[in-house]
């Protein structure tokens, strides 16, 4: 299969991806695809695209906002209406020269548009489809509209989440659409790396519920073996102590994250309460966690007394594990986030913008710089005409049909 992708020296390179993803789950998996090297083509709707587009506040124009831009660059762009036979059609042309094929409807959707595994490996051998849903394929609860806040809520990841007797809380980011995007990339990996032994192709399957319940892997053995309960304790952790930020005099708070015996008797010498090492109260960290109400607030007090960067200097001199706790903004200001290049600008000039950088990389990949995301419909035309094998004149009639679309024709019919 011939790809026209200038990513060569990346490890995906030659590798097509059909992207029928949409919000932020999917798009973020075939977001870090794309910047492994694979071409990755994002099928939209005609007009009105990815809701993602919507999201947020606009970036580059009205469709293209902050949250669409950061997990979509990499990406040509073609328009489909996929509720008619003719954008049908074109999607099983697609994918019949494509490796992989994303998609995150619900249950039962792409199936109906004949768009669904079975359907598209007679035309692909060997496809490997990723699909992600809310809460899988079975199950009463199988069908139900769903999304990030959903599933941290039913997850139980809000539920360990929140201050000490307050209610729970929503984690800053969209945790849940991210762990399943990056579980369905583990998966899509995982079934490349096989693909040779699997002729008949591979489904990948990934529910969000599942995603997130794996983030809270360290609780389920208590939960689930002992029937224990994980309590909310802010700034603390439920199974090690001292674990948490502490406030310091300047009203700033620092982390100390004291996880295992030595690191805790370093911390003893550092506050300057050496008895603390042969309290049997203290001595393990079975024992801390039980007395943890009678440990944490002398800890708490201690941290009082000097500001942030004196503890940290007093902590780093113990080679205690500690850090400053940052706002985003200041985290983005960090010496060592500026050396890591953790910060990546794709596009030109007013066109650029900040996002995210694959945190993967191997000094044997080249640097390659990514496409910009996409405006809606932008490679309609060419994708068409490389990739479905469609010539000319098809293309003119689905245009005219208004079952696909480029940012030219939608200009020129405003």
């Amino acid at each position: 299969m011939t790809v026209t992708n200038p990513s060569s020296g990346l490890p995906l390179a030659g590798i097509r991806v059909l992207d029928f993803t949409h919000a932020a789950a999917g798009p973020y998996a075939a977001m870090f695809l794309a910047d492994l090297g694979a071409e990755v083509i994002k099928v939209e709707k005609p007009g009105r695209g990815d809701g993602a587009r919507y999201m947020g506040a606009p970036m580059l124009g009205p469709l293209e906002s902050d949250y669409f831009v950061a997990i979509n660059r990499g990406k040509r762009d073609v328009t489909l209406d996929l509720r008619s036979a003719e954008g049908q059609e074109a999607a099983r042309r697609l994918a019949a020269n494509c490796d992989i094929v994303l998609q995150n409807f619900r249950p039962g959707v792409m199936d109906r548009l004949g768009l669904g595994f079975d359907s598209l490996k007679e035309r692909r051998p060997g496809l490997i489809y990723g699909s992600i849903s809310a809460f899988g394929t079975e199950g009463p609860w199988s069908g139900r509209p769903a999304n990030d806040i959903i599933l941290q809520s039913v997850s139980g990841l809000m539920g360990v989440t929140g201050e000490v007797g307050g209610g729970p809380v929503r984690m800053g980011t969209p945790v849940s659409d991210y762990s399943a995007g990056l579980f369905c990339l583990v998966g899509v990996l995982a079934a490349l790396h096989a693909r040779d032994e699997h002729p008949e192709g591979q489904h990948i399957k990934i529910s969000m519920i599942d995603a997130s319940v794996a983030l809270l892997a360290n609780y389920i053995p208590v939960v689930a073996g002992k029937g224990e309960r994980i309590p909310r304790l802010g700034r603390g952790h439920a199974q090690i102590v001292p674990y948490q930020a502490f406030e310091c005099s300047d009203g700033n708070f620092v982390m100390v994250g004291a996880f295992t015996n030595g690191f805790w008797r370093s911390l003893c010498a550092a506050v300057g309460r050496d008895e603390w090492i042969e309290d049997e109260r203290f001595a393990t960290n079975a024992a801390r966690v039980e007395h943890r109400e009678l440990l944490i607030p002398q800890i708490a007090e201690i941290m009082l007394t000097r500001t942030r960067d004196e503890w940290q200097d007093a902590l780093d001199a113990a080679d205690v594990p500690n850090s400053p706790v940052l706002e985003l903004h200041e985290t983005l200001e960090l010496d060592q986030v500026k050396v890591n290049r953790t910060v990546q600008w794709v596009g030109e000039g007013e066109s650029a913008v900040p996002t995210v950088r694959n945190p993967v990389r191997s000094p044997e990949w080249p640097e390659i710089e990514p496409l910009s995301p996409p405006r809606l419909g932008e490679h309609s035309v060419e994708v068409l005409r490389e990739v479905g094998g469609m010539s000319d004149a098809e293309i003119d009639e689905l245009l005219a049909a208004g079952v696909t679309d480029t940012p030219l024709a939608r200009a020129a019919g405003d």
